[in-house]
């Protein structure tokens, strides 16, 4: 007899988090609903996996007892699937182990096509058994407090990212070398000019949460300028040291590079050196097998942040929603928020590849909508 393969499904922290608030009410009516709909996915062998991200979002509550309630909600399962990591797979992974994996077998067979990559990356890092497996989910609360100050680091982050007071992106870094600093006074005083400007970005655009965006943009405009300024004091070419600042081969960029290009490949170079250190591969032989490769968990962030740009704020859980998006390729069905699902609709509409990635997404407003929406999977809703 054949054996059903477990079909996994990645749900988005807000609907987990009002189903675990539901299954723990005092309310009998919604406990009792929570617990149906949790019966009816795991008996259609639908299994929720989890990710770093799912748990940070749901572990962070202002208020200990609630947090306490999720994490005792993912507990609550028989069976739940999750992310491990490449040195312990108990170890609940995040976007940065995905990448991980992609590169791993990328670098091991540089031509492999996308079905491939999916079937090997799900191999090596998605797990199922037991919640108790997880390490964290035993021993978590210690970890609150970075919880916390993480929550508050990615308010600034998404923020300085949606803002509008960004250089052009279309300007060429040669350009650089055209920089010269001779009166310090002056570059401080346009430094000032483009801190206010961008607080008042910051204050219309940014996540509302913010508690200073003026320090935010003074923090985040002072280390620019100082990598600009330290480039442009060096001896030889501003743009040649910008790039060995930013670790980015000299060879990899040309007069006609765009800062656009230049901040993608410096992005890449960063993930990349962070992924084969863990690997133990050498970056400078990986490099070149990975620098234009379409890896899949870069192509969905890169066409789902472009998409955001059109938003009128930010939002300091927008990164959680595109890590979530990621684990699109490696997962049967995922549930997204609604601005994430119309970006991620967006995309698949332009670029098949980007269909083929993300395969079946859809948006909730409810837990309660998931077995609904499970019933409308191409396998009818039914384990093969």
């Amino acid at each position: 007899m054949e054996l059903v393969r477990p079909r996994f499904i990645a749900i988005d922290s807000s609907i987990l988090a009002s189903w675990a608030r539901d299954a723990f009410a005092t309310d009998p009516k919604l406990s009792a609903c929570a617990r149906d709909v949790q019966t009816s996915l795991l008996s259609a062998d639908w299994i929720p996996i989890i990710c770093l991200q799912h748990f940070i979002e749901l572990a962070r509550h202002s208020d200990l007892e609630v947090a306490a309630k999720r994490v005792d909600f993912l507990k609550s399962f028989s069976h739940i699937a999750w992310l491990g990591r490449s040195y312990g797979s108990n170890i609940l992974g995040a976007i940065v182990d995905i990448f991980e994996a992609e590169v791993a077998v990328i670098v091991e067979s540089p031509n492999i096509d996308f079905a491939d990559i999916q079937g090997s990356v799900r191999e090596k890092i998605v797990h199922c058994g037991s919640p108790t497996d997880i390490e964290v989910l035993n021993d978590w609360e210690y970890l609150r407090p970075t919880l916390m100050a993480m929550a508050i680091r990615e308010q600034e982050i998404t923020s300085i990212v949606h803002t509008e007071r960004a250089v052009n992106d279309d300007v060429e870094i040669a350009q650089l070398g055209n920089i010269q600093i001779n009166d310090p006074t002056h570059f401080e005083r346009l430094l000032l000019d483009e801190i206010a400007e961008t607080t008042e970005d910051l204050t219309g655009r940014g996540d509302p949460r913010l508690t200073d965006p003026n320090h935010t943009a003074r923090e985040f405009l002072s280390t620019v300028a100082s990598n600009l300024v330290e480039a442009a004091n060096r001896d030889g070419n501003a743009a040649d040291d910008f790039a060995e600042q930013h670790d980015v081969p000299r060879n990899d960029i040309s007069d006609t590079t765009t800062l656009r290009q230049f901040k993608q490949l410096a992005r890449m170079r960063r993930l990349t050196r962070v992924a084969v250190n863990q690997l133990g591969l050498d970056l400078d032989q990986v490099w070149p097998k990975i620098r234009d490769a379409k890896i899949p968990s870069e192509v969905i962030q890169e066409t789902i942040r472009k998409a955001r740009k059109t938003a009128p704020r930010a939002n300091g859980s927008d990164l959680g929603d595109d890590y979530l998006a990621c684990l699109a390729p490696y997962v049967d069905a995922i549930i997204v928020d609604k601005r994430t699902h119309e970006f991620m609709t967006q995309g698949a509409r332009r670029d098949p590849y980007f269909r083929k990635m993300v395969g079946f997404f859809e948006k909730a407003a409810s837990y309660k909508q998931l077995p609904e929406i499970l019933a409308r999977h191409p396998s009818g809703g039914q384990p093969k």
